[in-house]
């Protein structure tokens, strides 16, 4: 999904209807929660590039969504075995709209100064088509108040290249790496770091901070991410909530 970020994404930054529709989504999101809140279990907010090596909990289902200057996500997941996590949703941008799909599988649970790892596969369809895999790598560090991710994969993305008279499919293949650091601060707050980019060219960057808003219930992130180069943007800034219901049993 690197690829796409980089090169798919048009600017809204400076677009009125962006805040407007932040402010909304808040708001509602934040009221949505507080009235189900004897119905969560832990939350776990992902809207950072670059992945850690968590699933949600056996049985449990959760709903990660976020709105951004770039693009916004609604992806629903749930875990039908153990490590095992399915997702699928859509991907918003200004000029298009994905259909994704995910599976993550978790080989070792990370553990303080224990290293976890897992396998991620994934589809976006419309309007073009694109698979990607990667290895999430996390190590918690210092009773887990500092947090390191790692993920290198591979992505693949097919386009249809008309011709006028015929079309061809035209195969793109990047490998994809990124790094990304949790510190946890004072009360409820984690500062969230990372690096990310596609085979030898200019990274992306992507900071901010994840908010507790209800211990171990509800967790928001607030980031800006952006390229260190002049010739592409950024994902901008983006907020988003993650909330999970108890596992059935």
């Amino acid at each position: 999904m690197y690829k796409r970020i980089e090169q798919k994404t048009t600017s809204m930054a400076n677009n009125l209807l962006f805040y407007v529709s932040l402010a909304s989504y808040l708001i509602l999101m934040l009221i949505f929660m507080v009235l189900a809140g004897g119905v969560f279990s832990t939350a776990n907010g992902q809207q950072m590039v670059v992945d850690d090596a968590g699933v949600v909990d056996y049985r449990a289902f959760q709903l990660e969504t976020w709105i951004g200057t770039e693009e916004s996500w609604i992806l629903p997941a749930y875990s039908p075995l153990r490590g095992l996590e399915l997702a699928a949703g859509a991907v918003i941008t200004e000029d298009e709209t994905f259909a994704v799909t995910e599976a993550k599988y978790m080989f070792r649970t990370p553990a303080n100064n224990r290293a976890g790892f897992g396998l991620v596969a994934g589809t976006l369809i419309a309007p073009f088509g694109e698979f990607y895999t990667y290895v999430p790598v996390t190590l918690p560090l210092f009773e887990e108040r500092v947090v390191l991710h790692g993920n290198a994969g591979y992505t693949l993305e097919r386009y249809e290249i008309d011709h006028g008279d015929h079309t061809h499919s035209h195969d793109d293949h990047f490998f994809t790496w990124g790094a990304r650091t949790d510190v946890a601060l004072a009360g409820p707050v984690t500062l969230l770091g990372g690096l990310f980019g596609v085979n030898d060219e200019t990274p992306d960057f992507q900071v901010g901070l994840r908010l507790e808003i209800l211990p171990g219930l509800l967790e928001m992130d607030f980031t800006y991410g952006n390229n260190f180069s002049r010739d592409s943007s950024g994902l901008g800034f983006t907020a988003g909530i993650a909330w999970t219901p108890p596992p059935f049993r």
